[in-house]
């Protein structure tokens, strides 16, 4: 507002200071600073204070002072108030609370110099009239400003392409202005859609500016054979979001390992020659389903002898989608059994009964093993071959022979027969003997029994061969000259 000033003098120069007042919560722009709030570019300051036009920022007290000429002085004083105007342009940041008021107080004064020149160009009659201009305000508000928050998944490691995994999860922001907003996520992430070794996704599309956002990732679904190498929770918190964001979340996955181990049992400790033995062995998976596995099973020669169960042995799969070989293969020439497991799933098993009978052996008791191999490769190979002892134990028998006349025969004298005993256990082995049956002590009808071999292992197949010698005087033997008897299995004292 200018009033009417009384002077003889028309034309009039004027210098106008001002004060601008900034609110906290305002940066102000380093355009402003280096060019000026005036309408005309002041980078060049000096030229500019030449000129007239002057100002200054005091950081400390947040104000903006500074002087500025009316344009193309003089000025004719009814020319109008409107040539004391200058548009001051100051540019800045809000960096305040969202929701919130401030205020920009402006206040200026300055001096209105009228000036006369007379006849001979020389300045007289000078009349100054100083002047304050009414302060004003100005009110604005901070709203707040939206922006956006992106996940960008990085891929660790060397993965096959058919590798998906499914992440998900939610994003919480909060800024002090505004209630928490919430935003749950799920991306399905396939290894063949990369973008330069990295998959980004928009986790929220409109966070108010200036929160913090904490972001909480649950590691899903992976493909088939592969698992998380990494924890299966992630949280990561952006402070302070005031321009679009982007959050790096490493991503790894590996390949399960399949481990495959075998057991080996054997359910009865001890057992006795030619007894029902059997050898059990489990085939076990974890970790991840294994397939097509060669397994064979080692049976001890001698300890271990074939019988018709022997070429089927009892299977039993357990775990979903577990397989029994379709037929376990005995081979005679190397003692083994053996077969294919088609697959046997994580957790699952494979548990084989094979059923023979205790061998036969020179000796009172002697230990067997055998073994259960996996020829398979996984991450362990330590445990891929088991093994089982059982005992056997033997025992020997004596074989006695009674003699016992038939017919007419003397009642005093002796007769001799001599013979052999032949036994196998498989093995072979032996003896001969003397027998005198003396008929003067016949008890029963029949002589005293007598050993003719006490040292038969128990289960052999005997045979027995008895030759006639000599007889009592004025006798002689009937019939055949020798005899010949069949001994199987022979397990107790036999006459």
């Amino acid at each position: 507002m200018v009033q009417d000033i009384q002077s003889a003098q028309d034309f009039y120069t004027a210098v106008v200071n001002f004060t601008v007042q900034l609110p906290t919560g305002f940066t102000i722009s380093p355009e402003t600073l280096n060019k000026g709030p005036f309408t005309r570019d002041c980078t060049n300051q000096r030229q500019c204070t030449q000129d007239g036009f002057q100002w200054n920022y005091n950081t400390q007290s947040r104000t903006l002072t500074g002087s500025f000429p009316t344009p193309t002085p003089p000025h004719y004083k009814y020319g109008g108030e409107y040539q004391l105007f200058e548009e001051l342009n100051i540019t800045g940041t809000v960096t305040g609370t969202p929701n919130t008021s401030h205020t920009v107080t402006t206040t200026a004064d300055g001096v209105l110099d009228f000036t006369y020149i007379d006849k001979t160009n020389s300045r007289a009659y000078d009349v100054q009239e100083p002047f304050t201009a009414i302060p004003s305000e100005a009110v604005f508000r901070i709203v707040p400003r939206k922006t956006t928050l992106t996940a960008t998944f990085t891929s660790v490691g060397n993965v096959p392409n058919d590798v998906t995994v499914v992440v998900t999860g939610e994003v919480l922001c909060i800024n002090p202005s505004v209630q928490g907003d919430r935003r749950p996520f799920m991306f399905t992430l396939k290894h063949n859609q990369l973008v330069g070794g990295k998959w980004d996704r928009v986790l929220h599309d409109m966070v108010d500016a200036g929160s913090n956002c904490t972001i909480t990732l649950n590691k899903g679904m992976v493909s088939a054979g592969w698992r998380w190498k990494t924890p299966d929770r992630i949280t990561q918190t952006e402070q302070n979001i005031t321009s679009p964001r982007t959050s790096t979340i490493p991503l790894q996955v590996e390949k399960i390992p399949i481990e495959v181990s075998t057991e080996t049992t054997t359910p009865t400790p001890t057992v006795a020659a030619g007894q029902p033995v059997q050898v059990i062995s489990t085939i076990k998976a974890s970790g991840y389903e294994a397939r097509n596995i060669p397994v064979t099973i080692q049976l001890p020669k001698d300890g271990f002898v074939k019988t018709n169960a022997t070429d089927t042995p009892a299977c039993q799969a357990t775990g979903r989608g577990a397989r029994c070989p379709a037929q376990w293969v005995y081979n005679a020439n190397s003692h083994t059994v053996t077969a294919t497991i088609p697959v046997i799933p994580a957790g699952g098993s494979i548990k084989v009964t094979v059923t023979g009978k205790a061998g036969f052996f020179d000796a009172n008791r002697r230990s067997f093993t055998a073994t259960t191999s996996a020829t398979f490769t996984d991450a362990n190979q330590g445990n891929n071959t088991s093994r089982a002892s059982f005992n056997v134990t033997n025992k020997r028998v004596t074989v006695s022979l009674i003699v016992k006349p038939e017919g007419e025969h003397p009642t005093s004298g002796v007769v001799t027969v001599t013979g052999s005993i032949n036994c196998v256990t498989p093995f072979q082995h032996n003896a001969t003997f003397t027998y005198r049956l003396n008929y003067a002590r016949l008890v029963n009808g029949a002589g005293a029994p007598q050993v003719i071999h006490q040292i038969v292992w128990a289960g052999s197949n005997c045979t027995v061969t008895v030759r006639n010698t000599t007889a009592p005087d004025g006798w002689e033997f009937k019939g055949a000259t020798q005899s010949t008897y069949q001994l199987q299995q022979v397990w107790y004292l036999l006459h």
